[in-house]
């Protein structure tokens, strides 16, 4: 019994002690720990210890406490204050318990808003050979959808909502990756995740410059990519910001790259933007993106006219999203 009650305070104290949230509603977090069982406990604390990298256990207590939104305070943004701010995780199992909600802070990630819009874009620099695949004029190819390399850019199975291509600079590193799944993880160095390892196809490049080696070592947990009623949501896990640039985030005239930062998550594709964008879209114009069914991610480094790198091409790793023609 003596080691039972042990181990329980001992959790308890390393919560407490972890926590970001210094003053506020600490009573309420301590109420909160005394709330929970200990096998609860252990997992809020693997979750916590973790950071999030083995996506641990649901910790679940009565929706009408709210205490996800206690939990996301106390141990990973002291500043939130809305719940309608949080995003639930695509591998978060309690997403449709009608009592219990998850209280595991690594389940939710906050819904990012850009706070101004990018700035105006230039193009008069951009050179045909420094774009990415997907920025290449479609003339090319017998429909505007999803372009790859070496002609393997058609979707033969029907339940593929994407395929994913990852590159290191101009270089598009190992085979295309197809989703079936409605999320999928993308991550680098990391043992236990499911889904694509960057680290694994970076194998495909063994001389690699120092700048991609650097690189990869910002990837970590990457992101997580989820397919949700026709919307892609793109939920950056790692702990470096990530770039993404697609149809449904930038005007035609102004294709930079929106700025995520870690641990916050953002919609970076609706088909119904999409569709209202497309309409009458002439594919021949030399700004990009002009494939509307791709998205490209770079991972820490950014690009355009705001950044060293003018091009994605030149961003040590990156990733490109390329949706199915047919949603």
């Amino acid at each position: 019994m003596f080691m039972f009650r042990s181990r329980r305070a001992t959790l308890t104290k390393r919560l407490l002690k972890a926590r970001r949230r210094r003053g506020g509603d600490d009573d309420g977090v301590a109420r909160l720990l005394r709330e929970l069982q200990d096998n609860q406990l252990g997992m809020l604390w693997a979750a916590v210890e973790s950071r999030g990298r083995d996506m641990s256990s649901c910790v679940l207590l009565p929706k009408e406490r709210q205490a996800h939104v206690l939990c996301c305070q106390t141990w990973r943004w002291p500043e939130l204050v809305h719940g309608a701010d949080l995003r639930r995780l695509p591998g978060c199992r309690s997403a449709g318990d009608p009592v219990y909600v998850c209280c595991n802070p690594y389940h939710w990630s906050r819904v990012y808003q850009p706070d101004t819009p990018p700035p105006p874009y230039c193009p008069m620099d951009k050179k045909p050979e420094d774009r990415a695949p997907s920025e290449e004029a479609p003339l090319r190819h017998q429909f505007p959808g999803s372009l790859t390399t070496n002609g393997d850019d058609s979707f033969r199975n029907p339940s593929e909502w994407c395929r994913l291509a990852y590159w290191e600079l101009a270089q598009r590193v190992g085979p295309l990756y197809p989703v079936e799944a409605p999320a999928v993880n993308v991550f680098g160095d990391v043992p236990y995740c499911d889904g694509l390892s960057l680290e694994t196809l970076s194998q495909h490049n063994c001389n690699a410059p120092e700048s991609v080696r650097h690189g990869r070592c910002k990837i970590g947990l990457g992101v997580t990519l989820s397919h949700e009623g026709g919307s892609v949501w793109v939920y950056n896990r790692s702990d470096n910001p990530i770039f993404v640039n697609s149809l449904t985030l930038d005007s035609a005239d102004s294709p930079l790259p929106t700025r995520v930062p870690a641990e916050q998550c953002l919609c970076v594709y609706d088909p119904k933007k999409a569709a209202h964008r497309t309409c009458g879209w002439d594919f021949t114009t030399p700004f990009g993106p002009v494939d509307p069914n791709s998205i490209r991610i770079s991972f820490a480094k950014g690009w355009g006219p705001c950044y060293k790198r003018q091009e994605i091409t030149s961003c040590p790793c990156w990733l490109e999203i390329l949706l199915a023609p047919c949603r």
